[in-house]
């Protein structure tokens, strides 16, 4: 809810949402509600398990009354390439903060180091491998002279995303799409490639540039790999999601079986 000491929180009045969980039972849920599909979504870019998924998740609820429908999203693309000069630049910013000095854990070198010893020492003490080359990457894209051509270039690219959603959401109640391009990898198997790692985001991350709920669903298995199915809706519409994904549950058991591929 509102606080009001919190200038940037919203005074809207929020359902239930568990209440719109458990409307999700009722078998009309999916009955005329109309499910979009993002027609750049890219035809060989899917591991061929995880595209059979999808068809089969977009199939059930066809089944249940659901109308399919293609939507336009033509800056799909390039919204792994803004996210990650953009989350980087985040973190740039706001881990700047952990010192050694007000926040955070403190690592002190033996003899006399200075401060910015104690700094270095800290930072490299305290930050994973992953983060730091977040950090070094973000302040990379926000030091001067390539500001504008990256992270400024990123942010428009965002809003550019956000726009496609926006119209799409004037045609469809909600979206449908795979949640990684690939099943749920073995633990440690991309940590030599961070860019492969990286390009499983294809498609999570343009709810978070666009600023939507979205919500994941286990979709089914592939070499005993879980494979997932994601729901987007329009802002402020988690309930939907919910709802939605309460109905497909219930029509499916993949929520009930481990994986056994690891």
């Amino acid at each position: 809810g509102h606080d009001p000491k919190d200038s940037t929180s919203l005074r809207d009045t929020w359902p239930s949402f568990a209440e719109a969980a458990r409307e999700g039972a009722r078998g009309d849920v999916l009955k005329g509600l109309k499910v979009g599909v993002i027609r750049e979504l890219p035809d060989s870019g899917f591991q061929p398990g995880v595209a059979s998924s999808f068809r089969s998740a977009l199939a059930l609820m066809e089944s249940q009354g659901a109308e399919i429908v293609e939507i336009g999203a033509p800056h799909f693309e390039y919204g792994v390439a803004a996210y990650y000069l953009i989350l980087p630049a985040e973190a740039s910013s706001n881990l700047a903060k952990f010192d050694s000095v007000r926040f955070g854990v403190r690592v002190t070198p033996d003899g006399n180091p200075t401060v910015e010893d104690v700094m270095s020492a800290t930072r490299d003490a305290g930050f994973g491998d992953e983060v730091k080359r977040r950090i070094i990457l973000g302040t990379y894209a926000l030091s001067a002279g390539y500001y504008d051509a990256y992270y400024l270039k990123a942010q428009k690219i965002r809003r550019l995303v956000k726009n496609d959603f926006m119209a799409a959401f004037n045609e469809v109640d909600i979206i449908l799409g795979p949640t990684t391009p690939n099943p749920a990898w073995k633990l440690g198997a991309k940590n030599g490639d961070p860019v492969a790692a990286y390009l499983e985001d294809l498609y999570t991350i343009t709810a978070n540039l666009a600023g939507l709920p979205g919500l994941s669903m286990p979709a089914g298995f592939v070499d005993g790999l879980p494979v997932g199915v994601q729901l987007l809706a329009p802002y402020f519409q988690e309930g939907r999601l919910l709802n939605v994904a309460h109905q497909y549950q219930l029509n499916t058991d993949w929520h009930t079986r481990t994986p056994t591929g690891f």
